[in-house]
């Protein structure tokens, strides 16, 4: 049962923190089906000033700002704060300093907040999350001077420097904006991080952050799941397929015989980490040297390049392209784990950053081999639907979504309707 109270006072002031004191007008939910939250143990919510929504509530409410901003592009700080005592001081003793310091921390941002941002109770672990809206990271450098600011006024800023187990505040910016644009704010991450280790963790916010915080335990059995069935079934086929994979090495060095067997490319995975996919060479070795001059042919509506008739591919190299036989050594990306059996297909650095943030969705779990783009038409298929198609596998894939796709894949490669 979730109860609405108000309440009125002033805050007691801590001995440490009395920048803070103020009169709030404080509408806080209380869950009386569950135990009461560590974070009260250390700042109660008299002190926090603004709306507190019980977890579940807050992680819907994440979801919701997530997607709005990629509707308007205005950004949002998300702060993780964590109020174990291990995860807090780090040592095997309680160190009430730094718990002080902790205090004054905290109640910085608290009271920086707007009565449009949100509050939340975390539930693993135990803590409060605050999502500051349409805020950056130039307001994220104001709250650390204003931090750095109050505790030198309480004699505590040495705390600052103590090494601990975990940040105390572990902070996501999501910006809304195309990827090329959020990948030049990853220098100012790296820098923000270096100068101040120990109290702040920075990173960018990804779609599968939300998933994570939506169902953990739901999604680590997920995960646990199809690894599994990757890892067995990806080995199964080399073993089973080694015979093949034989014949169309043999393919590709009799059709072109000056370059490599096999084709290398850096691909983009899961939240934009960087992989080497395999594929059995269907181009000529000059292929990549050959693209500019072929762009003004290409014939997606997006940043991907498709060509039916191109003429880089030797003429063996259609044959593997259209039944797929020049995929087959991700097996061997799948076996190692850079890629799954089912998800959308992993792509060109180049095309990612000129993605938009809804395109970025299909990046939140790990590329596969197969997904509803391939056994819809493939390359037939418009850029905008297919992004459609690999973020619809985002939001509703499972593993019974997996065992069907495998099936139509068979179907759709006899087909080759698409292949090009």
């Amino acid at each position: 049962m979730v109860m609405l109270t108000r309440i009125t006072q002033k805050q007691k002031a801590f001995a440490l923190a009395k920048p803070f004191a103020k009169v709030y007008v404080i509408f806080t939910f209380v869950n009386k089906d569950s135990t009461p939250s560590q974070f009260e143990g250390l700042i109660s919510p008299q002190d926090i000033g603004n709306v507190v929504f019980p977890a579940e509530f807050f992680k819907t409410r994440l979801r919701e700002e997530f997607l709005r901003t990629n509707r308007n592009q205005h950004p949002f700080l998300y702060f993780k704060i964590v109020t174990r005592q291990y995860d807090l001081v780090g040592f095997n003793k309680f160190d009430s300093s730094f718990v002080r310091a902790w205090k004054i921390a905290v109640l910085t941002v608290l009271t920086e907040t707007k009565f449009t941002d949100i509050v939340g109770y975390l539930d693993n672990p135990d803590g409060l999350g605050v999502i500051l809206i349409d805020s950056d990271l130039h307001v994220l450098e104001r709250l650390r001077r204003k931090m750095l600011i109050n505790l030198k006024k309480a004699g505590l800023v040495e705390m600052l420097h103590k090494k601990v187990r975990q940040p105390v505040f572990q902070v996501c910016i999501y910006t809304g904006l195309q990827e090329k644009q959020d990948q030049e704010l990853d220098a100012s991450i790296a820098k923000f991080n270096k100068r101040n280790n120990g109290f702040f963790s920075l990173k960018r916010l990804f779609y599968s952050d939300i998933l994570m915080q939506t169902n953990k335990k739901l999604e680590y059995v997920k995960v646990a799941l199809k690894r599994t069935f990757d890892f067995v079934s990806s080995l199964c086929a080399i073993i089973l397929l080694s015979p093949l994979l034989l014949a169309c090495a043999l393919i590709v060095k009799i059709s072109d015989p000056k370059g490599p067997i096999i084709f290398k490319q850096t691909r983009v995975g899961k939240n934009g980490n960087l992989f080497t996919m395999y594929k059995f060479r269907s181009m000529y070795v000059d292929a990549e040297e050959r693209k500019k001059e072929l762009e003004k042919f290409n014939e997606s509506s997006g940043p991907t390049f498709k060509m039916k008739n191109d003429p880089r591919i030797y003429p063996m190299g259609h044959i593997l392209r259209k039944f797929s036989l020049d995929e087959l050594p991700q097996l061997f990306n799948i076996l190692m784990g850079d890629m799954s059996v089912v998800g959308p297909r992993p792509p060109l650095p180049s095309e990612v950053k000129e993605y938009l943030p809804w395109h970025k969705m299909r990046l939140s779990v790990i590329p596969g081999l197969t997904c509803f783009w391939q056994v819809s038409g493939r390359s037939d298929i418009g850029f905008e639907d297919w992004m459609r198609l690999d973020n619809k596998y985002v939001r509703h894939g499972n593993f019974g979504t997996d065992l069907q796709l495998v099936a139509k894949t068979f179907k759709a490669v006899f087909k080759s309707d698409g292949a090009y």
